[in-house]
């Protein structure tokens, strides 16, 4: 095997590729099932609020799962999209479920996926990018994609969470909080979540931001979605949500050049 092989093969395999470890896959697929679940309730419908008309687009979802979004796009008339994710089972269960003739897979990290410069108008990404070391990487790969004054929409779980990841909501006498200590501390961690030892990447909130601004983007809206009190009065178990923001999700624009 030449050296410029093994290289790679050293890199495939450093990514961590949790959604095909058996036991994780099982009981995500269970939690997903779900369709009044939290991703439904809150991180989707936010998410698409933030989009453009997606008739005649085309559209790529990073880290697309089991392909929901891609289908959502193509219902609202994406000309073409295009679904990656490191997972097989993910890939194979969005495969699965689709029948549209406009969708794409590809089971492959973003780390490794090469694509023309200039070719995309929306790029989403789900729940994804706190999974990937190298953010920096990553965001000027997906600059170099979109066409002049197209968009890139995502979440991440809120650095006010990754940066505890171990931590519990505390209460005292004004009520229930969510201590935060080592903020500025980015870093790799690694949290139990089904399984044990998930790697995820910690950082702040000027990061994500400053990261995208270095790069080229112009932040068109960031939100903190949290559930409102209809909402935890049916699900109460979403009340958790309303002491700290889960998610974080930025909609940023690539200045035309």
């Amino acid at each position: 095997m030449k050296k410029t092989e093994m290289k790679k093969t050293e890199e495939i395999k450093v990514i961590q590729n949790i959604y095909d470890n058996p036991t994780f896959f099982e009981s995500y697929k269970k939690l997903r099932k779900n369709d009044l679940g939290f991703n439904n309730l809150i991180e989707q419908p936010i998410i698409r609020s933030l989009l453009p008309a997606l008739n005649g687009k085309i559209v790529m979802d990073i880290g697309c799962g089991f392909g929901d979004f891609c289908r959502y796009a193509a219902a609202q008339g994406a000309s073409k999209v295009k679904g990656i994710d490191p997972s097989v089972n993910m890939i194979d269960e969005a495969k699965k479920n689709t029948l549209e003739k406009n969708i794409e897979y590809e089971c492959i990290p973003v780390e490794h996926y090469c694509a023309q410069e200039n070719q995309y108008d929306i790029i989403v990404s789900s729940v994804a990018f706190h999974y990937v070391k190298d953010f920096p990487a990553i965001v000027n790969k997906i600059y170099s994609w979109l066409k002049p004054n197209s968009e890139l929409v995502f979440s991440v779980e809120h650095p006010i969470c990754t940066a505890n990841p171990h931590v519990r909501n505390g209460e005292d006498e004004e009520g229930a909080f969510h201590p935060i200590y080592n903020y500025r501390d980015q870093k790799e961690f690694k949290q139990k979540w089904f399984v044990d030892d998930v790697v995820k990447y910690h950082r702040t909130v000027s990061t994500y931001i400053n990261t995208l601004i270095d790069t080229g983007f112009n932040i068109k809206k960031i939100l903190e979605p949290m559930p409102d009190n209809n909402l935890i009065e049916t699900r109460p178990e979403f009340a958790v949500h309303k002491i700290r923001p889960p998610l974080l999700v930025i909609a940023s624009l690539k200045n035309e050049k």
